[in-house]
């Protein structure tokens, strides 16, 4: 991992979540490109990769984390790099002919930014728990800090972190994010594959109450399933 994004990654409080639909069978060959032509450029203008991953036994999906100190940062960067940078003219056009759509992408922020997140991992696994909660946002943030968090914590969860959309104006429209007001994100990190499978279940078993709680407050809940690879 690119020294700039480690040094970075606790100043993090803009984050993209970047879901790339790709030609079919080109995660790994779409990987090796991004990593070897992209990230060192991005870094040194200010746009840190935090995560690169692929999901299991799928071979047409590249996530990968991006993160700013900012969004007056993120609009520089995105200017530097997609309209100015010799990098991204010479190979832009060889991710894209790879890529069907690169437009789901979350545009996100610490929930407490007091807390500085740090991102980065050598853990295998990551989790991102996407909870749309519809006109219940403050109950569901309640709940996960007076009971959830603390249900984790006692399961040897700790390598966790919860995010909200950043609502500030998109100002680079060239490049679409969801920005969903209702929408609580938290991301985990596991060690392996054991560790994953096991806190699954233990979550799975949590107690009817909080069960309970979660099913009434949260509309929607979406997980991805990453694998690191990096």
């Amino acid at each position: 991992m690119n020294n700039l994004a480690r040094q970075n990654s606790e100043n993090i409080h803009v984050l993209e979540i970047r879901n790339y639909l790709l030609k079919p069978d080109l995660t790994n060959k779409f990987s090796d490109y991004f990593h070897t032509k992209f990230v060192a450029p991005m870094n040194e203008l200010g746009g840190y990769t935090l995560g690169e991953f692929k999901i299991n036994s799928v071979n047409d999906r590249f996530v990968w984390f991006r993160g700013f100190a900012d969004m007056k940062t993120r609009l520089k960067f995105l200017n530097d790099f997609y309209c100015n940078s010799a990098t991204w003219k010479e190979y832009g056009k060889g991710a894209n002919e790879m890529m069907i759509n690169s437009d789901n992408v979350y545009l996100l922020r610490p929930l407490k930014k007091e807390v500085n997140s740090i991102l980065l991992t050598d853990k295998i696994f990551t989790v991102v728990d996407f909870y749309i909660c519809n006109g219940t946002l403050e109950k569901v943030i309640n709940l996960f800090d007076t009971t959830y968090i603390p249900f984790l914590k006692n399961l040897k969860i700790e390598d966790i972190t919860l995010w909200v959309s950043e609502l500030t104006e998109n100002d680079f429209p060239r490049l679409p994010v969801f920005q969903d007001k209702n929408l609580l994100v938290s991301i985990v990190h596991y060690k392996d594959e054991n560790e994953f499978y096991t806190k699954q279940k233990e979550i799975e078993n949590m107690p009817t109450d909080l069960k309970k709680s979660m099913q009434e407050l949260v509309t929607i809940q979406n997980k991805l399933v990453l694998l690191n690879l990096r």
